[in-house]
């Protein structure tokens, strides 16, 4: 049986957190350096600098951390930097580490050998082989247990592996590619990542801008999704989002980001009528502050690292921001995601799921940042913990 299960998440691969509607069928956003960014959609200073980074990083075979809240676009960015990179006609091979049992995620990721365990009849290879000559996302790399922690550095460092119940070492020809919506150095700090792996996947590391802080992105996003939903429903035509319903989503906060985004476009999508979107078929929660004009300090700071959008030399902009300003950073992003969740919790009577539902983040995402906001000994509101 324990064969069967990790047969199946070997083959199985992780669905894409934000779908590739965010690589609609639009005019390609191109890089400060004149490099296709393969369809996606970008018009932000943010999201373009995040891109030119990213392009620039693809060349080299450098192992890239990419860092944002939940619901941004991660792996749409992991999977950018395979495209853009030498390694593009290999495969690209995805692994949600949070979603796989602890006992299992060792079997999926180095493979076995035939009677390594119970059950094992036969051989199979892990996502670690099943991505050679390509990419490997480790996606949440830092929900994974210690111990394998330990097992993944010494990858990292010798560039080969053995399979459970085998003796023969296997090379590795892979790019590694980790994401996390963690601060890592608090996650290090809680003894959550260990720290020499910290120093291991911080080699590249690229903060993904949440949707509030590159506004200029949200309505050619929204239009990409009703590109996808008008041929997925089979709509006559593509909906026209109205001025009323543009202001509506550049006023929203997108606490749940794009995933948040795709949500309302897909309800909006299925409630217009005569093909043109208003504010109201998006329901949005009233209230929200707005992503334009003056945003919180939290949000305005740049990108680290950051790059010139006009233009990048080989070496420009790679120095991180200030220790001091980057720890004032995670302080007010935490403050706010903590408001969020109390806010949501509040105003959907205690039901984590309808608090997920508001947030545009999954039920389990939620039930993490709960724990962890407990174990800071942050008072919430009260939760209905009868909920399976």
């Amino acid at each position: 049986m324990q064969a069967m299960a990790v047969r199946a998440h070997a083959r199985t691969r992780n669905p894409t957190k934000v779908p590739m509607s965010i690589a609609a069928r639009l005019p390609e956003t191109r890089s400060a350096a004149g490099a296709p960014a393969a369809g996606l959609v970008a018009r932000s200073t943010a999201m373009l600098q995040a891109l030119e980074m990213a392009r620039r990083a693809a060349q080299t075979d450098v192992s890239i951390m990419l860092l944002g809240e939940s619901g941004v676009g991660k792996e749409v960015l992991a999977r950018y930097v395979h495209r853009v990179s030498p390694r593009a006609a290999g495969p690209f091979v995805a692994i949600n580490c949070a979603a796989i049992p602890e006992s299992l995620l060792e079997a999926t990721l180095f493979g076995f050998d035939k009677g390594a365990f119970t059950g094992a009849a036969q051989s199979a290879p892990g996502k670690f082989e099943q991505a050679q000559g390509g990419t490997l996302l480790l996606d949440e790399v830092t929900e994974m247990a210690p111990a394998l922690q330990a097992k993944l550095l010494r990858v990292l460092q010798e560039r080969e592996i053995e399979r459970l119940g085998g003796r023969r070492r296997i090379s590795l020809d892979l790019r590694i590619v980790a994401t996390s919506n963690r601060d890592l150095q608090q996650a290090v700090g809680q003894g959550v990542l260990r720290e020499d792996l910290f120093y291991r996947l911080s080699v590249f590391p690229l903060r993904v801008p949440a949707l509030r802080e590159r506004p200029d992105d949200i309505v050619a996003l929204a239009e990409a999704l009703l590109q996808r939903f008008a041929e997925q429903y089979g709509l006559a035509q593509v909906p026209r989002i109205d001025a009323g319903a543009r202001d509506a989503l550049m006023r929203h906060a997108w606490p749940g980001n794009v995933r948040e985004l795709e949500n309302v476009m897909q309800r909006a999508a299925i409630l217009c009528q005569d093909a043109r979107i208003g504010a109201a078929d998006l329901l949005l929660q009233p209230g929200a502050a707005p992503v334009t004009g003056a945003r919180p300090a939290a949000f305005a700071a740049p990108l680290a690292p950051t790059v010139p959008v006009a233009h990048a030399g080989a070496s420009a902009g790679l120095a991180a921001a200030p220790a001091d300003a980057g720890r004032a950073l995670g302080a007010e992003l935490a403050d706010n995601e903590r408001r969020l969740i109390a806010d949501a919790l509040r105003d959907s009577a205690g039901s984590r799921m309808l608090a997920a539902q508001r947030l545009g983040i999954s039920p389990r995402t939620l039930r993490h940042k709960l724990q962890r906001l407990r174990e800071a000994g942050i008072e919430l509101p009260s939760i209905d913990d009868s909920e399976a």
